[in-house]
């Protein structure tokens, strides 16, 4: 049985959860341990931030970290619908092809969810924000007529721009 855990504050007195303990999730982002040492350098810069005073770190790792870690949920479960309903799906492919092209082609203005999640240090609340902005240019995208022949042009680079 597979399932996430969401839960808030992670702290208590002199106690802090860190890692699965704090946000568990599901493996389908490959992201869990990674989020746990995010968990401890965040709270290893929290510690040097207020001297080591608990209440202080604690309260604040909190408030920072849970948006992270509901994020790396949302992410996990959401590339277990992409993993079980799209991988094999023209369409699907034919837009990443596309987020693919466009991001080499402007790396600076677009880098792919996956890439953000996995290749980057961009926090995972972001991630999922940018995700989500890029999906709906995308849906836009691949609703342009004749997008299979014309995938690979400028006019759809540009569609994609205009939309930044």
């Amino acid at each position: 049985s597979l399932a996430i855990m969401r839960s808030y504050p992670w702290h208590h007195g002199k106690t802090a959860m860190m890692g699965d303990a704090a946000h568990a999730t599901v493996p389908f982002y490959g992201q869990g341990m990674n989020g746990g040492f995010e968990d401890c350098t965040v709270m290893w810069q929290l510690m040097q931030k207020h001297e080591e005073n608990w209440e202080a770190v604690f309260e604040e790792y909190s408030k920072v970290r849970k948006p992270d870690g509901d994020a790396l949920q949302d992410l996990s479960l959401y590339n277990y619908h992409v993993m079980r309903d799209f991988v094999a799906d023209p369409m699907f492919l034919l837009r990443k092809k596309i987020e693919a092209k466009f991001s080499k082609l402007y790396p600076e203005k677009w880098l792919p969810l996956y890439s953000q999640v996995t290749f980057s240090n961009i926090r995972y609340s972001e991630a999922l924000k940018n995700g989500k902005k890029q999906s709906k240019i995308m849906d836009r995208v691949m609703k342009m007529s004749d997008i299979e022949e014309k995938w690979d042009s400028d006019e759809v680079m540009n569609k994609i721009l205009e939309q930044l």
